[in-house]
């Protein structure tokens, strides 16, 4: 069976990953992965470096972003092909206009209206902490949206609260009718960079 990292944020995402988009490629090819996808959030900024280092490294590249929501949650967008990227693009920039530099707020709506050519990981832990969405009512838009291209996101990192909000998830998407895949969110190409991170957590949060 083959594993391909599909949630995985680079340095890009500022004081959330700790390793260059190159570093993430050169591990993954390390380790026999056959591709990777490059999700850093509300932007597309380390495609370019992920994308040299991918075609010298012989691995299938996956372009995406984790895209923020103004209810408070998250969700994953990959791009199919280019329409898919051109959508991704332009909903973020959609997100950037309005919003204070350094942030980005979308809409559901708007997720919904730029749906063609992308594959939606939807129920991450953002989405799964939030109290004022209705997560039916949502998850129902973008089964509408996305149809076979939505799936919910299961991640485990090894925090107490996550079996509880893993079986919270595994009841929505099975209430909406949605295949659940398996996807930790990656921030570092090495253990290594732990210290650097948390420290760049610790600075994002106080």
């Amino acid at each position: 069976m083959l594993y391909a990292p599909l949630f995985c944020k680079s340095s890009f995402s500022f004081l959330e990953g700790a390793s260059q988009p190159e570093e993430l490629i050169e591990a993954a090819h390390a380790l026999g992965l056959p591709a990777l996808a490059l999700t850093d959030r509300d932007g597309v900024y380390g495609i370019v470096e992920a994308h040299v280092a991918a075609r010298e490294a012989g691995i299938k590249l996956i372009i995406g972003s984790e895209v923020s929501v103004d209810d408070g949650s998250t969700i994953v967008l990959l791009a199919t092909d280019r329409t898919g990227y051109g959508n991704l693009c332009q909903l973020i920039t959609v997100g950037r206009r309005r919003s204070e530099k350094g942030t980005s707020v979308v809409g559901w709506r708007e997720v919904y209206e730029h749906a063609p050519g992308l594959i939606a990981l939807w129920g991450g832990e953002r989405s799964l902490l939030v109290k004022e969405a209705d997560p039916f009512f949502v998850g129902h838009g973008l089964r509408e949206a996305f149809g076979d291209r939505l799936y919910a996101i299961a991640a485990r990192h090894r925090r107490e609260e996550e079996p509880r909000l893993e079986a919270r998830l595994r009841h929505r998407a099975s209430k909406l009718g949605i295949a659940v895949v398996a996807a930790h969110e990656v921030l570092y190409h090495t253990a290594a960079r732990r210290p650097l991170q948390d420290v760049m957590t610790c600075i994002r949060r106080f």
